[in-house]
């Protein structure tokens, strides 16, 4: 609200230099004009006062009687007296001239300077407020439009052509709520606050609208609007709304399960110790999926916290990629899946946090192996992409259709087709990739087709 209110400041403050600089302009018009009129300053009277006092000098010998050489000196001598006074009068009207022009040329080079700064704040108001991303609306006290800056008409659908200064707001806008609220603040309520729904061809998109007065010391003030899309405000409460959804629904997934098994064991552990001993090992099975989930949530959240969290260092991811297949070797060979290395990782140096990259590492072979049929290929591979090492995991799996390669990063989201192979997984991994990639200052990208298979590729930046 402070660029709004400084560029009507600015507008009031140059509408008063404009005023004092013409009542000055005014004032020392007059000021030359008088001086230029003094009566003991104009070479007119001077003149006239120099031929009277020459007349006199002239006849006045001839009154008295006296000699023509008397008269002769007498017209010398009173002629150069007048010419004395002329020149006297004359030099002391030129500096007078010249120290009003003085004065002029000095209130003219002040008056410059300030409107120099004037416009230049203007400009610079003006260019804050065409690139705000918050729509910015300037009311008269009647309602007309002041200002509008490109925002507000982008949020409000306008065409950029349209002419909307000094047309009444209700004549432009036709949402009664935005009416209203307007009306309201104008009347004294208060500052006022609506969100409207803009359709604006195939988009839909919520405005909230502030409606405030603009503070002065005249009875009847401007009115400012200020406009925010929230658009992603509503995106982000869905996530927030989804993503305590499938926590919830993925904490009780298991505890129902250990519930109904440890009630069944109760019955059993007389009468069926065998069964009673399998469904302990279901109990101990979905224990363990709560205690992945837990740690999978706490990964995801280091991983959301950003580099700050991170131990960068120089990391060989040769080594990473050692330690990950010892985990991963025997669960590919329980589904007879072909687990290979294409590549030569000894030059792969990257600078990361191991355990962030391990962390990629594990959860990229994990989803290739467990999406994978049973007698698959999963490959794993690394090449130089100029500033950055690009690690790659390759399967022969189900594969993941176009429409889903972005939403497939998302937290607990999963392929329709791919459900049923992920009972054994989070829903987080590669969520929990993205966001350890990103952290790092790498890049996540996908190749996928449904029934050919996927290709990962994590770039991580290169030592140089």
């Amino acid at each position: 609200m402070s660029a709004p209110s400084s560029r009507s400041t600015d507008t009031l403050r140059l509408q008063e230099s404009r005023r004092q600089a013409r009542f000055k302009r005014q004032s020392e018009s007059r000021r030359f004009s008088e001086a230029s009129r003094l009566p003991d300053a104009t070479p007119e009277r001077d003149f006239i006062v120099g031929l009277t006092m020459v007349s006199f000098a002239t006849l006045l010998p001839i009154w008295l009687g006296l000699g023509g050489i008397v008269a002769t000196f007498a017209a010398v001598a009173s002629v150069w007296i007048t010419a004395a006074i002329i020149i006297r009068r004359l030099r002391i009207h030129e500096d007078c001239q010249q120290r009003v022009f003085g004065d002029l040329l000095g209130d003219r080079d002040e008056w410059k300077l300030q409107w120099s700064e004037l416009h230049g704040e203007s400009l610079q108001t003006a260019s804050v407020l065409a690139q705000m991303r918050d729509g910015v609306i300037v009311l008269a006290p009647d309602q007309s439009i002041l200002l509008v800056n490109p925002s507000a008409r982008r949020l409000l659908s306008f065409v950029l052509t349209d002419t909307l200064v000094n047309r009444p707001l209700p004549e432009v806008i036709r949402y009664p709520d935005l009416v209203r609220a307007v009306n309201a603040c104008a009347a004294g309520d208060g500052a006022q606050e609506v969100i409207i729904e803009v359709q604006d061809n195939a988009v839909h998109r919520p405005v909230r609208i502030c409606v405030d007065r603009i503070a002065s010391h005249d009875a009847e003030s401007n009115l400012l609007l200020t406009l925010a899309d929230e658009t992603e405000s509503r995106r982000i409460d869905e996530i927030r709304r989804e993503f305590i959804a499938n926590v919830s629904h993925e904490l009780k997934t298991p505890l129902a399960a250990i519930k109904g098994y440890a009630e069944t064991v109760e019955l059993a552990i007389e009468d069926d110790p065998a069964a009673a001993v399998h469904f302990m090992s279901q109990i101990q099975t979905q224990c363990l999926r709560l205690e992945r989930l837990v740690a999978d949530m706490m990964q995801l959240a280091r991983a959301q916290a950003g580099r700050d969290k991170l131990h960068l260092v120089t990391v060989n991811l040769g080594d990473v990629l050692a330690d990950s297949l010892k985990s991963y070797r025997p669960i590919a060979a329980a589904k007879h899946i072909e687990l290979a290395i294409e590549d030569d990782f000894c030059a792969a140096r990257v600078t990361a946090d191991r355990e962030a990259t391990l962390t990629i590492v594990n959860n990229l072979i994990g989803n290739a192996v467990r999406y994978t049929p049973d007698g698959g290929h999963v490959r794993v591979g690394v090449r130089e992409a100029g500033k950055f090492w690009a690690l790659r995991v390759t399967d022969d799996g189900v594969g993941i259709p176009e429409s889903e390669h972005e939403r497939i990063f998302e937290r607990f989201y999963r392929v329709e087709k791919t459900r049923e192979s992920a009972r054994s997984g989070t829903g987080l991994g590669l969520s929990i990739v993205k966001n350890l990639t990103i952290a790092q200052g790498g890049e996540v990208r996908l190749k996928s087709r449904p029934g050919v298979g996927s290709t990962f590729e994590v770039l991580l930046p290169a030592v140089m």
